[in-house]
Order: C-alpha cells, then sequence, then structure tokens
C-alpha cells in the first residue's frame, strides 16, 4: 500500500488571493481557505464550525487562480498539507499548516470546471477562454441531480463572511 500525503477540502475562499514574485522569478500565490462542518449540540441546536486553512499554488496555475478567483469563489481543492517551522523575531519557534495546491474545481455558478496545477499552456488559455464565454446555465427542473446538489456548498447564512 502507497501512503501519500494529501488532503482535499470543499469551501470558499476568505480573501482576496495575494501573488508573490519570488527572487527566482517563478510567482506564488495565497489565500485563506474556508471550511464549515455543521453538527447538533447536546440541546438539539445546530452549531456551525468553521475552520480556516492557508493555500499556496506556484506555476501556472497562478495565473488562472488570479484571472477568476474571488473572495467568497466556492471550490473544491487537492494538494498536499506541509507544515513551516521558524523562529520569530521574539526567538519563539513557530509553526504554519499550509496546503500545496495540485488541483481545484470551480464549484456553482457557470458550469463546474476543473484544472490540474500541470496542465500545460494550451490546455490552461482553453480553459481559462471556456470559463470566460461560457454562459451560466439556465435552470430548470432537469438539473436537480447530484451535480447541481454538489454545487451547493454552505448556504449563504452559514457563509463565514
Amino acid at each position: 500500500m502507497q501512503v501519500r500525503n494529501s488532503v482535499t477540502l470543499i469551501g470558499n475562499v476568505g480573501q482576496l488571493p495575494a501573488i508573490k514574485t519570488l527572487s527566482s522569478g517563478s510567482r506564488v500565490i495565497e489565500f485563506s481557505f474556508a471550511t464549515n462542518d455543521t453538527y447538533r449540540n447536546r440541546e438539539g441546536e445546530k452549531v456551525t464550525r468553521t475552520e480556516w486553512h492557508q493555500v499556496k499554488a506556484f506555476g501556472k496555475v497562478v495565473d488562472v487562480l488570479e484571472r477568476y478567483v474571488t473572495k467568497g469563489s466556492a471550490l473544491a481543492i487537492t494538494g498536499t498539507l506541509r507544515y513551516r517551522k521558524w523562529t520569530d523575531k521574539f526567538e519563539q519557534n513557530r509553526v504554519s499548516t499550509e496546503i500545496i495546491l495540485d488541483q481545484f474545481t470551480f464549484l456553482g455558478g457557470r458550469d463546474d470546471k476543473s484544472y490540474q496545477a500541470g496542465q500545460n499552456e494550451d490546455e490552461e488559455a482553453s480553459e481559462a477562454s471556456m470559463l470566460a464565454a461560457e454562459p451560466a446555465p439556465k435552470k430548470t427542473a432537469k438539473r436537480r441531480g447530484k451535480k447541481a446538489a454538489a454545487a451547493v456548498v454552505t448556504p449563504a447564512e452559514d457563509l463565514p463572511f
């Protein structure tokens, strides 16, 4: 059995993604990502717990995220869990957990689209043009299948922002 470091989350982008250029010239995009878990407490009240995650992406995927992802965007993401350790200016040891993005899927709105970080430029350009050119599908009773249910990540009143 192969052991793999992989995490898959469905949630919403919590802030406008920030882009940095590294000394090597490559770009990195970072954003916070909110996921919600809902349960009932002992009194039977509905409780929603929001977890915040830090997501980073490198390479060609930065261009797609920069162009189409905004605060509140619903995404399904898959990536690798990474821990960063450092010592701050007060000599305190710090640890942060990050998700290094491998692939993502846009949820809701226009037809759901997937993107893998390893796609080549032609596929990326084609994907980006499809996202920009496709009109929103008309909502009919026929579209109420599994795909339509998957597009509803959380009700608007449950969003943490």
